[in-house]
């Protein structure tokens, strides 16, 4: 075998090797649960007082915080019948807009965004500058958003980055506005703002995403500036660390979405398991402990009520002592 092919053969298996590995793991007789972070934290001015974990250095780049679905590492999987769920709208990759509800759909239909037809909340802190009184610090701000028009924000692309999506657009847009003015404010040593200069640093940032309302196929519904803070309490790392964390491509459960185990642990009434691989139903012949039985049955498994089945004596007996 010439050397270019051993090559292309080790690319191949290289490209592979995730795929396996979550197959690996799905069909497996153990169960990787994966990594949940839920950060608690003391806070001080709105911000985190500490930092809750370690962050890894493709952590330290991402520069907003949203509470939007559009960001998702793992998309919904679609194909045949499927139910878009309350609160969402998914922009498919072919340019259609499913909203809540049922809907039927061929198969390898690939999903490009989700968005949320709620209000949503997205925090953004400039890198450190330096205020009117020198001192270096990280404005942040928080904006209050609606998308409108799901079609047009999930298939933005920013002409600066080539990055689809307007939400992303919308954060930019609030960081170089903080990064414009943070000049001009005068800071305390604990972060605090004036109130006058506050609300004059939150409409400035405010006119600047109303102007790109159309543009990007949203509604602006307000922003709040929670502060700008000396940079050496570094915020934007601690609030960073709220967010759950990166799962690396060689790490166990990457790729899995969080309930991929679900259909293990909610099996169907009688089912047998055929531990080591995959599961195996089997028609019931007699009942033992390998079987999987609630306890006890509800009597909708039966279609009939439960009965007692005593002697109608004992049963009188049973009653009067109760």
């Amino acid at each position: 075998m010439r050397l270019n092919q051993i090559a292309a053969l080790a690319a191949r298996q290289q490209k592979f090797r995730p795929f396996a590995l979550r197959q690996s793991i799905r069909f497996s007789h153990g169960l990787v649960v994966p990594y949940t972070h839920t950060g608690v934290a003391a806070f001080a001015n709105g911000v985190p007082a500490e930092q809750v974990r370690e962050l890894h250095p493709v952590e330290k780049k991402w520069d907003f915080w949203t509470s939007s679905d559009a960001f998702l590492g793992a998309k919904p999987t679609v194909g045949g019948f499927t139910q878009v769920p309350y609160g969402e709208v998914w922009v498919l990759e072919n340019g259609s807009v499913l909203k809540e509800g049922s809907h039927f759909l061929a198969p390898f239909t690939k999903v490009r965004a989700v968005k949320n037809i709620h209000t949503i909340s997205f925090g953004v802190v400039s890198p450190a500058l330096k205020s009117q009184d020198g001192v270096s610090v990280n404005a942040y701000a928080v904006a209050y958003i609606k998308v409108t028009d799901a079609a047009k924000s999930a298939n933005y692309v920013d002409p600066e980055s080539n990055n689809f999506d307007s939400e992303r657009a919308a954060a930019k847009i609030v960081k170089r506005t903080l990064e414009q003015n943070v000049a001009t404010i005068s800071v305390g040593n604990s972060g605090t703002l004036l109130d006058a200069t506050a609300s004059a640093l939150a409409a400035k940032v405010e006119a600047a995403l109303k102007a790109k309302e159309g543009e990007y196929g949203i509604s602006v519904e307000g922003v709040e500036i929670r502060g700008a803070f000396p940079s050496h309490l570094n915020i934007p790392d601690k609030l960073r660390a709220l967010d759950p964390p990166l799962l690396l491509e060689h790490q166990a459960g990457h790729g899995l979405s969080a309930d991929y185990w679900t259909d293990v642990l909610t099996p169907a009434f009688f089912q047998k398991y055929k531990y080591g691989n995959r599961k195996e139903v089997v028609t019931p012949a007699t009942v033992s402990l390998e079987w999987n039985i609630p306890s006890p049955p509800d009597y909708h498994h039966f279609n009939e009520l439960p009965r007692q089945t005593g002697e109608v004596a004992e049963a009188k007996k049973l009653a009067a002592a109760h």
